[in-house]
């Protein structure tokens, strides 16, 4: 192939540009990626609306992709498992190892190019999952998907679970004694769910909605759910809580929803001593009312994390294909071809979609 198509970001509230690139030849240690199947994402929504978002930039940072050329030197994934034409991998930037980040340990690389994220100027432009093709830089990491493992079960290795698991990781994990809330209903909520039923936890209570997003919580092994339709008042919903949780509280809240008002109303859930991770609130909504005191009076363990690492990508991938038993797959409830990726985000936007998947190659 010679030249591809991909929908473009070029500027808050247009619809995405269907537009034509060259595919460039491949230099040393680049792979090409032929992309099977992209997520829309929050991250895509909030900065469809954000007038200052960098554009142009071709989307779509939760892909799966099969390979369709291998640069020269290219013969294994990160973890030395051999790599050829047709297999399907999850590709995650090179770090460069010597950022404060990188030495640290378990946080991301200070100056990696995220996929999907990255404006553009000059080539190579394909570098997001809302295209037909991505190029994938030198020193990039890949992941080799197991041949049993279905493509969009894999997908969710870079949805949501990935993140918690760095979070959880953070917070010194989940104790099969623990009662843990998850406020948020959409994806990365869901993530959250099925971490915290890995990790054995007694009871997980899901807060959000609409009605059918709460139903498939249910499907996906929600002990309970708290309808913010039905306990429409922060306190209300809190109170739920703590009549679910032995009058204390939960042993663990995670943030998932980004909505302005959930952290202080996750404070008031968390029982005292028990934990509070924060991973929705990305959105900068200026300042808003926190009350700090209760974090010191209940001796509350606080922690927020950005994104995975690529050693939480790996974990995810493998807890998904061996340990979760849950239909994960279920989840993607709309499909489209690149084409209709504007329907996609309109559906995403709408609530109408937990998962919208754009299939840019069909």
């Amino acid at each position: 192939m010679e030249t591809c198509k991909a929908a473009v970001f070029v500027g808050a509230g247009k619809p995405l540009a269907m537009q034509e690139f060259p595919v460039p030849p491949l230099e040393p240690g680049a792979v090409l990626i032929k992309s099977l199947v992209a997520a829309v994402c929050a991250t895509d929504v909030h900065a469809f609306h954000n007038p200052r978002a960098p554009h142009p930039v071709i989307w779509g940072h939760e892909n799966v992709g099969a390979i369709a050329r291998l640069g020269k030197g290219v013969t294994t994934d990160a973890y030395e498992q051999a790599l050829k034409e047709g297999d399907r991998v999850i590709y995650y930037p090179a770090t460069c190892g010597r950022c404060f980040n990188c030495l640290a340990g378990g946080l991301p690389c200070e100056v990696r190019r995220n996929y999907g994220l990255r404006p553009f100027t000059t080539p190579p432009h394909i570098t997001g999952g809302f295209g037909q093709y991505v190029y994938v830089e030198p020193n990039a990491l890949l992941l080799r998907i197991p041949d049993d493992m279905s493509t969009e079960r894999a997908l969710f290795a870079v949805i949501g679970n990935h993140t918690v698991m760095n979070g959880l990781e953070k917070l010194g994990g989940i104790s099969v004694s623990d009662a843990v809330v998850v406020q948020g209903s959409g994806p990365v909520g869901m993530g959250a769910l099925t971490q915290a039923k890995l990790a054995g936890a007694r009871r997980v209570i899901v807060v959000g909605a609409p009605a059918g997003r709460l139903q498939m919580a249910r499907e996906m092994g929600a002990d309970e759910t708290v309808s913010i339709e039905e306990y429409r008042e922060p306190e209300a919903r809190a109170q739920r809580v703590r009549e679910l949780t032995d009058g204390r509280g939960a042993d663990m809240v995670i943030e998932c929803s980004g909505a302005d008002t959930a952290f202080q109303e996750g404070l008031e859930m968390v029982r005292a001593g028990g934990k509070y991770l924060n991973l929705g609130q990305l959105t900068d909504y200026g300042p808003m009312p926190v009350n700090p005191s209760l974090i010191t009076r209940k001796s509350i363990l606080i922690s927020g994390v950005l994104g995975p690492t690529f050693k939480h990508v790996t974990r995810a991938l493998h807890a998904l294909h061996a340990r979760v038993k849950y239909p994960v797959e279920k989840l993607i409830t709309h499909e489209f071809p690149l084409q209709r990726v504007n329907e996609a985000f309109r559906v995403h936007e709408t609530l109408e979609a937990m998962v919208a998947v754009v299939r840019p190659n069909g």
